[in-house]
Parts: C-alpha cells; sequence; structure tokens
C-alpha cells in the first residue's frame, strides 16, 4: 500500500488543468460524436468543464468528497443532457466514497472508481461490452486497483488508470451500441471509438497529466 497521499487542495489545483485539457479535446469529441450519434458531446464537454473552471475558487477548503459532489452537480447544471446526469452521477458516487476524508490514496482512488461504474451501471441500465463509458471506465478502476495492490505511487496508478481507458476505448470499435441513440446507426459505427468511452480515455490521461503538473509546482 502506498502512503502518498492528496489534498483536496492539490486535487482542486489538479481540476484547472484537468479542465484546460479536457476543453482542448472538446472539438474531437465533437466529430466523433457526429459521426456516432447527435455530436453534442464536444459542445457538452466544453460547456460543462468551463463551468468546472468557474466554480473551482468557490470551492477552497472543501473536503475531497465535498468537492467531487459539487463538481459533479455544476457540469451537469451547465451542460444538463444525458451525458451530463451521467458525470454528475458518476462524481457523486465517487464523492461519497471517500466521504470524511482530508487526503485520498491511491486506494481511495481505486474505490471511487468503482462507485462511479457502479453509479452509472445502475442509472443506465448498462454494462461493459454495451458499447458506453463503461467500458473504459471499468478497466480503469480494475487496472487502479492492480496497480495499488502492488504498492506504487499515484504516478503508476493513474498510468496504469489511463493506459487501459484507452485500450478500452479503442476496443470499443469492435462493439455495437445496445443503448441509447446510437443503437439505430447499428453497423454504422463499427470501427469507431464511443464518444463516451473515448471521453473517459481523454479523461484519465488529463488526470495523469495534471498530477505531473501538481509535482512540479506548476
Amino acid at each position: 500500500m502506498s502512503s502518498e497521499s492528496l489534498s483536496a487542495e492539490q486535487l482542486r489545483h489538479a481540476f484547472r488543468a484537468i479542465a484546460t485539457t479536457m476543453k482542448s479535446k472538446s472539438e474531437q469529441l465533437r466529430e466523433l460524436d457526429a459521426a456516432c450519434g447527435d455530436g453534442d458531446l464536444g459542445i457538452t464537454v466544453s460547456k460543462g468543464f468551463t463551468a468546472i473552471e468557474g466554480r473551482l475558487d468557490d470551492l477552497e477548503g472543501e473536503s475531497p468528497s465535498r468537492l467531487l459532489q459539487s463538481l459533479g452537480i455544476t457540469f451537469n447544471n451547465a451542460a444538463a443532457s444525458t451525458f451530463g446526469v451521467f458525470f454528475a452521477t458518476a462524481f457523486m458516487h465517487a464523492g461519497k466514497s471517500i466521504d470524511r476524508r482530508d487526503q485520498i490514496t491511491v486506494d481511495d482512488f481505486y474505490v471511487m472508481l468503482e462507485g462511479a461504474a457502479d453509479g452509472i451501471a445502475t442509472r443506465g441500465g448498462a454494462k461493459v461490452g454495451d458499447r458506453t463509458i463503461l467500458d473504459a471506465l471499468v478497466p480503469a478502476a480494475q487496472a487502479a486497483k492492480a496497480a495499488a495492490a502492488r504498492g506504487v505511487g499515484w504516478e503508476d496508478v493513474l498510468s496504469a488508470a489511463a493506459e487501459a481507458a484507452g485500450e478500452g476505448a479503442e476496443g470499443t470499435r469492435d462493439l455495437l451500441p445496445k443503448l441509447g441513440r446510437a443503437r439505430w446507426l447499428g453497423e454504422q459505427v463499427r470501427g469507431m471509438q464511443d464518444p463516451g468511452a473515448t471521453f473517459v480515455q481523454f479523461f484519465f490521461e488529463a488526470c495523469r497529466d495534471a498530477y505531473e503538473t501538481i509535482m512540479e509546482g506548476g
């Protein structure tokens, strides 16, 4: 078990970098979603993370749990949509899983991801293999748990989660959608990554890079 931990202030600082990165990915997500759905994911991501940026100063001094839950609600309020609901659900469940903690460890992290995945699965009725967010999020949670069990620190755990999320998103190219509006496209989406799973990939890559920024004091 690693003794490394992150404070709420470090987490808040990380989300500044994460928001910047995710906004820069919004056009890629819009293009992918336009091919696989209705094309609004990029706009949703841009609006949601812009709102998160604007909320961070107000959340100074909040616990990690409260910070995550507030950011989830902020995202959905700014970009109300099916995706916004799932984002808020993930952050609410992740936050509840670390209630009363002042610092979060790598062991807390995979528990947060498991909580987020369970919340999304329950709300959306989806499972791995349905070509959804879960096809990237569940592998990321599993990889984070395995890495934490080896006693490594945040850098390795985040890298493992990002790599697994990327592999999971890549794997959706061979899946047909079973839920949502994309299911009507059927074979038309084969060969393209699921937009939601790709979002998860980008998000964990942003988390990994943000941690590096924190450690460098940037």
